[in-house]
C-alpha cells in the first residue's frame, strides 16, 4: 500500500487546480518550497509523476489526470469522516497552557483547532509550573521549550525556536547585523534562574562550552519590559536572549536586536497529560505539524 499523507493529496489537488506552484502555495498559506517537496513525496509514494514540469507551464500527466478525481473523492470522504467524528467529541473546553514569545504560531494553532470543532482556552502558565498544572488537571496540554523532564507526560517535538540577542543600543555589538558566541561572551547575559528556565540555561551553556567558553550570568531576567528597561538605563554592556518569533512582533525603545551566528535554537514540545483522549492528542499534534509547516520560512528580526 502506498504510504502518503492526506495533506499531500490536498496539496496535489490545489496544484492541479492552479497549474502553478506559487499560486497553489498562496492558496494553502504555505511556502512554495514546501508545496513542491510534498508533491514530490506523493509522487514517490505513488510511484508515478503527477505533473509534467518539462514545459514553461506545468501540466498534469496522464496519471495525474486519472488520479485527480480519486484524490478529490478522498478529500471529500475525509471531510465527511471528520464531520461525523465531531458528533462524538466531548464538548468540554480544552485548556492549553502557553508562555511568552510564541509569536504567530499560537493564534494559528487556535484557528486550526477551531476549524476542527474544538473550543480552546489559553491559560498562561510559567514554565516551571506547567508540569504540575498538567498533573493536577489545571490544564489539559501545554507547550514546553526544551527537554520534558516528567516522563509520565506525553510529548511530541513540534518546532524549533531561534534565539536572537537583545541589547541596549549603547552596547558595542548593537550596530552589527550578526554576532558570534565569542563576541557575546565578552559581556554578561541577563537570565532567569535555572529553576525558572532550565531549558534556556542548558542550550546557552552548550553553545558556550562547544566554543571553550563559560557563560557569565549578570542581572536576573524578570519580564521582557522590565529587563529591557534596566538594560537600556544601565551603562554596563549586557545582553539577553529572546525568541525570534517574539521580536518579530515587538519593538522597544533603546533596545537593539542582533542575530546570532551560527544559529542557536531551542526545541518546543507539545505536552499532554496521560489521560487526554487519544483522538484529541492526535488532532492537536496534527495541528502543530500544520502550523510548523506554515511557519517554515525564517522570521526576520
Amino acid at each position: 500500500m502506498a504510504d502518503f499523507e492526506l495533506r499531500q493529496v490536498r496539496i496535489f489537488v490545489t496544484v492541479a487546480e492552479e497549474l502553478h506552484f506559487r499560486r497553489a502555495a498562496d492558496r494553502l498559506f504555505l511556502p512554495q518550497s514546501v508545496v513542491s517537496e510534498q508533491v514530490k513525496r506523493l509522487e514517490h509514494a505513488l510511484g508515478v509523476e503527477l505533473f509534467d514540469r518539462s514545459r514553461r507551464n506545468i501540466v498534469l500527466t496522464a496519471a495525474g489526470m486519472s488520479l485527480l478525481p480519486l484524490a478529490r473523492t478522498l478529500l471529500d470522504d475525509a471531510a465527511t469522516l471528520s464531520s461525523a467524528a465531531n458528533e462524538y467529541r466531548s464538548t468540554r473546553v480544552l485548556r492549553l497552557g502557553i508562555g511568552c514569545g510564541m509569536g504567530r504560531r499560537v493564534p494559528l494553532v487556535f484557528k486550526d483547532l477551531a476549524r476542527k470543532g474544538y473550543t480552546v482556552r489559553a491559560v498562561e502558565v510559567a514554565p516551571e509550573q506547567r508540569a504540575a498544572s498538567l498533573a493536577d488537571g489545571t490544564i489539559d496540554a501545554a507547550f514546553f521549550r526544551g527537554r520534558v523532564r516528567d516522563m509520565t507526560l506525553r510529548s511530541e517535538r513540534v518546532w524549533e525556536d531561534r534565539l536572537i540577542a537583545a541589547m541596549p543600543e549603547h552596547h558595542p555589538l548593537a550596530g552589527k547585523d550578526s554576532v558570534s558566541i565569542q563576541e557575546l561572551a565578552e559581556s554578561p547575559v541577563a537570565l532567569a534562574s535555572y529553576d525558572v528556565n532550565p531549558a534556556l540555561h542548558d542550550v546557552l551553556n552548550e553553545a558556550y562550552s562547544t566554543q571553550g567558553l563559560r557563560l557569565t550570568v549578570g542581572m536576573p531576567f524578570t519580564s521582557v519590559e522590565a529587563t529591557f528597561a534596566v538594560m537600556a538605563a544601565n551603562s554596563a554592556p549586557m545582553w539577553t536572549p529572546i525568541y525570534e518569533t517574539y521580536e518579530a512582533e515587538h519593538q522597544y525603545e533603546g533596545i537593539r536586536v542582533v542575530s546570532i551566528e551560527p544559529a542557536i535554537t531551542i526545541p518546543t514540545f507539545f505536552v499532554a497529560a496521560p489521560t487526554m483522549q487519544k483522538h484529541w492528542y492526535s488532532d492537536l499534534i496534527s495541528t502543530c505539524e500544520t502550523v510548523a509547516m506554515s511557519c517554515a520560512e525564517p522570521i526576520s528580526a
